[in-house]
C-alpha cells in the first residue's frame, strides 16, 4: 500500500522538489558568499551530519568519537535535542527525561557520564554557553548540525548510508535528501555507513568512484551487536532468544529487525514498530506488554530511553522483560580514521580563548 502511494504522489512531488532545491541552492550561495554569516571558534568543533533524513547512524558516530577523544581531551557534545519538550540551553544529566533532554542527548550522557552534554537547537549559543562555563574545554562534537551553517565547524564529518546512498537519491518530498548533493564539497570526511560485514573491496570501490568528485577521504564502518542488558537491571527474568518481541521507534526499523535476525538465528521474532522518537503512551505500553505476556521485549538504545522515562514519570518499574540491544561503531581502517580526528583536534586545539565572531 505505502509504495502504491509512493509511486502515484512521485509525480506530483517532483516540482515541490525542484523549489525545495532552488531555495537549498540560495540559501548554501549565501553562506558561501559571506551574504549570510557563520561563526568560527576558537577551539575545535566537530559537525556529525548527514544529508537525509532519517538515521543514517549519526549518535552512534558521535559516541565512537566521545569514546576516542575523551580518552585524552575535555569535550563536550552538543545537540539539539531532538523532540525535547524544553526550549533552549539545557544541560543533560543522568537523572533527566527524554522529555527534557531529547533521546540521543540521554543516551550519549549515560554511556559517558563524565562527559558533558548539552542540547541547544542555537548552536551558536549552545557553543558560547559551554566555552563560557567550561573556558578550558579542548573541542565541541555537535551531533547531527551539517545543515546548520551558522556554525563553520573546524571539521565537517558527513554520513550515508549503504543502503541507501545519497548518489541514487532524490531532494525532499520525492526523496529523502533534505541537502544538494553539491554539499558534500563542505564535507572534510565521509563516512558510508551500516556497511554489511563482508563488504568487498569492489563494493567499496563503487561507493568510492560515485564519491570522487567531492575529493574528500571515505572510509567505511558498519554496526556490531553489544550485549544485550536488562532495562530493570534485574536478573529475575534472564534474556530468553528463543522468542522475542522486537520493539522499534526509530527511523529505520529494518535494519534492527534484521540485525536481530542474523543475532538470534533461531529465535521466533515478532515486530512491533512506531515513528521515529516516538514518545510511548499508556495504550502503546499496555499493547506492547500484552502482546509481550512471558517473551523478552527487546528494543534499541535510543527506544530505551523513552521507555525508562515513560516509567519513571509514571512511578511504575521498569518490566523485567524489557532489554536492550547496543550496538558499536566499527570503523574499516579505524587506525588512520582515528588518527586524522586526533590529529585535527591537537593541531587545532587553543584551551582558554572564547568564542570569536
Amino acid at each position: 500500500m505505502n509504495r502504491l502511494v509512493n509511486r502515484l504522489s512521485y509525480p506530483l512531488s517532483l516540482p515541490v522538489s525542484f523549489i525545495y532545491k532552488a531555495v537549498i541552492l540560495l540559501r548554501n550561495k549565501f553562506y558561501d558568499n559571506g551574504l549570510f554569516g557563520s561563526c568560527r571558534f576558537g577551539i575545535p568543533v566537530i559537525s556529525i551530519g548527514n544529508i537525509t533524513v532519517g538515521g543514517t547512524g549519526k549518535t552512534p558516530h558521535t559516541e565512537y568519537l566521545t569514546d576516542i577523544l575523551g580518552r585524552e581531551f575535555k569535550i563536550a557534545v552538543l545537540s539539539r535535542g531532538y523532540k525535547r519538550q524544553t526550549k533552549g540551553f539545557q544541560y543533560v544529566e543522568l537523572g533527566d527525561s527524554t522529555a527534557k533532554t531529547g533521546d540521543e542527548p540521554l543516551q550519549i550522557k549515560r554511556k559517558y557520564p563524565e562527559t558533558i552534554v548539552a542540547v541547544d537547537a542555537d548552536r551558536v549559543r549552545g557553543i558560547r554557553r559551554l566555552q563560557t562555563d567550561f573556558p578550558h574545554l579542548d573541542l565541541i562534537l555537535l551531533d547531527d548540525a551539517f545543515q546548520h551553517r551558522q556554525v563553520a565547524p573546524s571539521l565537517n564529518i558527513v554520513l550515508t548510508d549503504y543502503n541507501r546512498p545519497v548518489w541514487n537519491d532524490l531532494l525532499l518530498p520525492a526523496g529523502r535528501l533534505r541537502d544538494c548533493l553539491s554539499s558534500l564539497h563542505r564535507a572534510d570526511i565521509i563516512v558510508v555507513s551500516k556497511c554489511p560485514a563482508d563488504i568487498s573491496q569492489e563494493e567499496k570501490q563503487k561507493c568510492i568512484d560515485k564519491l570522487s568528485k567531492y575529493n574528500k577521504p571515505v572510509y567505511f564502518s558498519r554496526f556490531e551487536p553489544g550485549k544485550e542488558y536488562s532495562l530493570s537491571a534485574s536478573d529475575k527474568f534472564p534474556f530468553d532468544s528463543a522468542n522475542l518481541l522486537a520493539l522499534s521507534g526509530i527511523a529505520n526499523p529494518d535494519a534492527f529487525f534484521k540485525q536481530l535476525e542474523k543475532q538470534y538465528p533461531e529465535a521466533v521474532i515478532e515486530k512491533i514498530s512506531f515513528p521515529d522518537h516516538h514518545v510511548f503512551s499508556e495504550k502503546n505500553i499496555r499493547i506492547i506488554l500484552k502482546k509481550a505476556k512471558s517473551r523478552t521485549i527487546i528494543t534499541t538504545e535510543k527506544d530505551s530511553m523513552r521507555l525508562i522515562s515513560y516509567f519513571c514519570k509514571a512511578k511504575e518499574r521498569v518490566p523485567e522483560n524489557i532489554y536492550c540491544a547496543p550496538v558499536v561503531v566499527k570503523i574499516d581502517d579505524a587506525n588512520s580514521f582515528n588518527a586524522n580526528i586526533i590529529s585535527h583536534v591537537r593541531e587545532n586545539k587553543k584551551n582558554g580563548r572564547l568564542y570569536q565572531n
